[in-house]
């Protein structure tokens, strides 16, 4: 006896392979602080913020945007993806695969058909429900019924002839042959090719006599115009101003031309009855699935253009290995995006670095002079962390990740009158809750800890936490001045931000690893903006 065939999965979503997997997916955490000291909302932003509802001012008018209510709801979606890393590496790995398949030209193309195709839809559904005259709101429905069933059969065409590799288009392409097949979406399809070819054979005559307008019958005369233009053909010289009416759909019909298509239709009562019975029987004629699958597809397709813009200056983005355990983190050529975004508007380089933690080693300290890359490096860790966490490319060459359960970010912070805290205090409170809620799998980013009091203070507490820490297990960076924990123990590797070796004032913004050196390059800043002792004293002398 034949063993039985496996079933095909079942088409959820292309960001969720189940309801399940989605349920599991939703925010748990507040990713207030990361957002903000990673700048990820900006990079939320500048990806996504295009579809966020906006006014469309004209010269004289504010025009609403007719989109805004789809805007609303593929801006939320996005929004609620983006702030819900994943800690399954099954729903990282449905998501990167698909992501693997999308980037075939012709499945890329293909989206961005169905795209056009499902707006096209949208429009001729709110032309539907704005139309005045109700057989006129009837064609238009006709045509976003016709819009749906041309995108549907043409993704499913272009998803047929593709390799495709992912569970999810594999999945959505068995969907779409199961509704293409299904007895209701072929006699929806047939019946509206039916009544769109129907209704173009109408034929119908207006006679205009001052001001009353009649409707025929069509009489069947020849068409006159043809015959006029052949007449005075000869006397025609050259290019002239066409003074016909232009007509646009958005429009919509006037009173007069609404009470015209109302007597056409009493003339030809078979096709508009119809039409309206049509109207009545599908008013939900779109699958639930592929209206969901014309939102999503914004999280992978806008990800990618916006991506492109680094790409086309040489940086390059990948899609990372991830992993849940201890061994190996590693990132090269990799860059912060939200300063990369600036940088690239602005026609300036972008400067990369790479990091590794191997083995036992879990903890990255970062030293050296102020601005040159250290807090960047910190913001660039946590950024490829976080986004290869949603199952996109992050902006490496290569990359080996943790995928963690929770992080957390411990940067400066504007001293808050309202908590009645000192900076001091405030610092030891943050650190606190960070401490009793991060696990062996949680990442830790902190920058500039306990500025606020004396060097032999910060010392000791920046090292009982860093015993704790290293107790946890969690993966952490360290962005500090104190040079002295850059060898803290086994688990520890020291980074440095470096200078120009024959200008120790010019930043290189390379951050390598080697041994914390001590030097600030106070000194040479001093000399090359004439603020030295000597330079002072001879500037203020009498």
């Amino acid at each position: 006896m034949d063993a039985p065939q496996a079933q095909p999965p079942v088409f959820h979503s292309i960001v969720f392979p189940s309801l399940a997997h989605e349920s599991a997916a939703q925010p748990r955490a507040d990713l207030r602080d990361v957002f903000h000291d990673l700048f990820l909302d900006q990079i939320f932003d500048a990806a996504y913020g295009g579809f966020a509802p906006k006014e469309q001012t004209t010269l004289y008018t504010v025009r609403p945007d007719e989109e805004a209510p789809y805007r609303a709801a593929v801006h939320a979606t996005l929004q609620a993806l983006f702030a819900s890393p994943l800690t399954g590496l099954d729903v990282v790995r449905y998501r990167q695969d698909t992501m693997r398949d999308l980037q075939q030209d012709a499945v890329w193309r293909a989206m961005q058909v169905f795209q056009t195709g499902a707006r096209t839809m949208r429009e001729n559904l709110r032309r539907a429900e704005r139309a005045f005259n109700v057989i006129e709101g009837q064609r238009w429905f006709l045509d976003a019924v016709l819009a749906y069933g041309d995108a549907v059969a043409a993704l499913h065409g272009a998803l047929d002839a593709a390799q495709l590799q992912s569970q999810a288009l594999r999945a959505l392409r068995q969907h779409l042959a199961a509704l293409r097949a299904s007895p209701g979406h072929t006699d929806l399809v047939a019946q509206a090719k039916a009544l769109a070819n129907d209704l173009a054979k109408v034929r119908y005559a207006v006679r205009v006599d001052g001001g009353t307008v009649a409707v025929l019958q069509d009489p069947a005369e020849p068409d006159y115009s043809a015959a006029i233009a052949r007449t005075f053909a000869r006397f025609r010289q050259g290019e002239v101003r066409d003074y016909r009416a232009q007509f646009t759909p958005a429009s919509g019909l006037n009173h007069v031309e609404g009470m015209i298509l109302d007597r056409v239709a009493m003339l030809h009562l078979e096709v508009f009855d119809r039409l309206a019975r049509f109207r009545a029987e599908h008013d939900d004629f779109a699958d639930a699935r592929l209206l969901r699958l014309d939102r999503e597809l914004a999280w992978y397709l806008s990800w990618h253009d916006f991506t492109q813009r680094f790409t086309r200056t040489g940086l390059r983005v990948c899609l990372p290995e991830l992993t849940t355990q201890r061994g190996q983190i590693e990132a090269n050529d990799a860059f912060d995006v939200a300063l990369a975004r600036n940088l690239v508007e602005a026609g300036q380089a972008v400067i990369s670095n790479g990091f590794a933690l191997r083995g036992k080693e879990r903890m990255i300290v970062v030293t050296g002079p102020n601005h040159g890359g250290k807090t960047t490096l910190a913001r660039t860790f946590g950024q490829l962390h976080h986004i290869a966490s949603l199952g996109l490319p992050v902006a490496a060459s290569s990359a080996t990740l943790l995928l963690f359960d929770r992080m957390f970010t411990h940067f400066e912070r504007v001293e808050d009158i309202g908590n009645q805290r000192g900076k001091l205090q405030d610092d030891l409170v943050r650190m606190h809750r960070i401490l009793a809620a991060a696990s062996s799998r949680s990442i830790v980013l902190m920058n500039e800890l306990f500025s606020s009091t004396t060097l032999d203070d910060a010392l000791e507490l920046a090292r009982r936490i860093m015993s704790r820490l290293c107790a946890i297990g969690a993966v952490c960076v360290f962005v500090t001045f104190l040079d002295e924990l850059a060898a803290f123990d086994a688990q520890t590797v020291s980074m440095v931000a470096t200078v120009d070796a024959d200008d120790p004032t010019v930043r290189t913004f390379k951050v390598v690893r080697k041994p914390a050196d001590g030097k600030s390059y106070a000194l040479a800043l001093a000399e090359k903006y004439g603020v030295t002792r000597e330079r002072l004293l001879a500037r203020i002398a009498p």
